[in-house]
C-alpha cells in the first residue's frame, strides 16, 4: 500500500490500478506515463477562447468563401471598393451563425461529435429557415440569395472540420489538468464526482491527500488517497499535478497552509473546492456551503457598481423596446389564435415577488384552460401538463407566451436578463425547505436566466434547488457580457422551439 513517500507502491499494483481508473477519469498511477506529457494542461477559460477563435475563423472564412463564389456567379470583379460594401454582408454571416451556434460553448456538446453533429445540423437548418423566412417577406434585391446558401453550406463543413479536430486534439491525456485533491470528506467527493461525470475530461484525478495516516493507500471513490500534506510537494511531482482543489471542511492546520504556500512557489495552482464547482458546472453547491460562504459571496453583489446598474438598465429599455416594435407584428395573431382556441382573457396576469422581494403583477399570453387552479392551491406547470392548450404549448416552446413581459421590463419591475420572478405562495414554501432560497431576490428577475438556458422546466423542490444553484451562479457572476451569452442561448432555444 501507499505510503507517505510515494515510493512503495509496486509495478503490478501501478498498472492494476491504471486499468481501474482509465476510464472513471481518474489519473495513472505511473509517473513514466505522466512524464511524457508537460504539467500544463488548459484551463476551462483557455479552451473556450480555444473553441471561439476556431468557430470564428471558421465561419469568416466561409463568409469570404460564400462571396468570393457569389461575386463569380455574378461575373463581378471584387475590388477593394466592392469588398467594402459587402463587408455588411460578412459580418451579418458571421454574427448570425454565432449567435444561433452559441450553445456549442457548451463543454460537455463540443466533447461529443454525435452532439456536435446534431447541433451544427440545427443550427444549419435554422439558418436557412430564418433566410427564406426574411427572403419571402424583404424586398426583391435585398439578400445575396445563393450567397446565403453557400454560406450556410460552408460554415457547416468548416465548423465541423474544426470540431472533430477540437475533439480529437484538444480532448487528450495531453491537454488535460492534473488535479490533486486535499481533503477526503464530502467536498473532495463531491468534486471527485463532478470531475469524473463530465464527458469532456477535462480534468484528470491524480489522488487524495489527507493527513489521517490511517486513509493512505485507501480507495475512496474509485481515487487513491496518495499521503499526507508533509508529501504534497514530492506527490504533485511525481504526479505532474497542475492544480490543487482545496476541500478540507475542518480548520486548515500550519502544516498543511505551509505546503499549499510552497506549491504555489513551485507554480501549481490551487483553487477552492466551491469555485472549480462553479466553473464546472455552472452552478453554486448550496448544499454543501455555510451562511459565511454566503455572506463572503454576495456581500460586493448586493450592491453592484452604479456603471453596471447604468448600462444594464439602458441595456433593457433598448432591447424591450426593439422587441415590443418586432413583436408587434405577431401579437394580434397570437391574440386572434387564443381567442379562437379557448373563450376567456387574452392576457394573463399573476403576482411574483420581484427584486427585494417587492410584489407584481407579471403579464404573460394565457397558454392555460381558463380557471387552471379551481381548488384555489397554486401548481408548479410541467411538461405534460393537461391544463396548458394546443396552441399555449406551441408559446411555451417558443417563448413567445414571455413577449407581454417586456411592458413589465420599461417599467423597471423586470430585467431582460434574470432570475425567472416566482410566486410569492411558492418562495413561502421553497424557503423552508431549500437552504439560501432568498437570496435569489437579491437580483432583479428577469424574462429569461441562466437557470433557464442551462437545465429544463422545474416542476418540484429537487428542481427548484438546481435552479437556485444556477440562479446564485447568475447573481454572484454577472455582468454584461454574461447577459449576452445568454439572450444568445436563449435565441437558439427560441429558434429550435426548446421552450416549455
Amino acid at each position: 500500500m501507499l505510503g507517505l513517500g510515494c515510493s512503495e507502491i509496486s509495478e503490478h499494483e501501478t498498472m492494476s490500478v491504471t486499468h481501474r481508473c482509465s476510464r472513471a477519469g481518474i489519473a495513472d498511477e505511473s509517473y513514466r506515463l505522466f512524464k511524457w506529457f508537460p504539467r500544463w494542461g488548459l484551463q476551462l477559460h483557455e479552451r473556450r477562447a480555444l473553441l471561439v477563435a476556431g468557430d470564428f475563423l471558421a465561419v469568416s472564412a466561409a463568409a469570404i468563401l460564400a462571396i468570393w463564389i457569389w461575386s463569380i456567379n455574378a461575373e463581378l470583379v471584387l475590388s477593394p471598393l466592392s469588398w467594402k460594401v459587402r463587408q455588411l454582408w460578412a459580418f451579418v454571416f458571421v454574427a448570425s451563425w454565432v449567435c444561433l451556434n452559441f450553445n456549442q460553448y457548451d463543454f460537455r456538446i463540443a466533447a461529443s461529435r454525435t452532439a456536435t453533429l446534431k447541433r451544427l445540423l440545427s443550427v444549419a437548418g435554422a439558418a436557412l429557415v430564418i433566410y427564406l423566412c426574411i427572403f419571402f417577406l424583404s424586398p426583391r434585391g435585398l439578400l445575396p440569395r445563393l450567397a446565403v446558401i453557400h454560406f450556410v453550406a460552408a460554415a457547416f463543413a468548416f465548423s465541423l472540420i474544426w470540431r472533430l479536430t477540437y475533439i480529437s486534439v484538444f480532448i487528450s491525456p495531453h491537454f488535460q489538468r492534473r488535479i490533486l485533491v486535499v481533503g477526503t470528506d464530502w467536498a473532495a467527493r463531491m468534486i471527485v464526482s463532478a470531475v469524473t461525470r463530465l464527458p469532456e475530461r477535462q480534468y484528470v484525478v491524480a489522488g487524495f491527500i489527507d493527513d489521517d495516516s490511517s486513509k493512505h493507500g485507501q480507495v475512496i471513490d474509485g481515487v487513491k488517497v496518495l499521503g499526507g500534506c508533509d508529501s504534497l510537494s514530492a506527490i504533485s511531482e511525481r504526479y505532474q499535478v497542475s492544480e490543487i482543489v482545496l476541500a478540507l471542511t475542518g480548520e486548515m492546520r500550519g502544516e498543511a497552509f505551509k505546503a499549499l504556500l510552497q506549491a504555489i512557489a513551485q507554480g501549481i495552482s490551487v483553487v477552492r473546492m466551491p469555485s472549480l464547482f462553479e466553473q464546472l458546472t455552472g452552478r453554486v453547491p448550496i448544499e454543501h456551503l455555510d451562511a459565511e460562504w454566503m455572506v463572503a459571496s454576495f456581500m460586493d453583489r448586493i450592491r453592484p457598481s452604479a456603471w453596471f446598474r447604468l448600462s444594464k438598465r439602458v441595456f433593457d429599455l433598448v432591447g424591450a423596446t426593439l422587441g415590443l416594435i418586432c413583436a408587434a407584428m405577431l401579437v394580434p395573431i397570437i391574440a386572434l389564435v387564443i381567442a379562437l382556441e379557448r373563450r376567456g382573457s387574452i392576457l394573463y396576469r399573476q403576482s411574483r415577488l420581484g427584486k427585494e422581494g417587492r410584489p407584481f403583477n407579471i403579464i404573460k399570453f394565457r397558454t392555460m384552460v381558463p380557471d387552471a387552479e379551481r381548488e384555489g392551491q397554486p401548481q408548479w406547470a410541467c411538461a405534460d401538463d393537461i391544463r396548458i392548450t394546443g396552441f399555449g404549448r406551441f408559446l411555451r416552446r417558443a417563448r413567445f407566451d414571455e413577449l407581454p413581459q417586456l411592458w413589465n421590463v420599461l417599467k423597471g419591475e423586470m430585467s431582460l436578463v434574470g432570475p425567472r420572478p416566482e410566486r410569492p405562495e411558492f418562495v413561502a414554501r421553497l424557503e423552508k425547505q431549500i437552504p439560501f432560497y432568498r437570496a435569489r431576490l437579491i437580483s432583479k428577475p428577469g424574462i429569461t436566466g441562466w437557470a433557464q438556458v442551462n437545465y429544463r422546466y422545474g416542476a418540484s423542490v429537487e428542481d427548484a434547488a438546481i435552479k437556485l444553484e444556477y440562479d446564485l451562479y447568475y447573481i454572484k457572476h454577472q455582468s454584461v457580457w454574461l447577459d449576452l451569452r445568454i439572450l444568445a442561448k436563449t435565441l437558439g432555444v427560441v429558434v429550435r422551439f426548446r421552450g416549455i
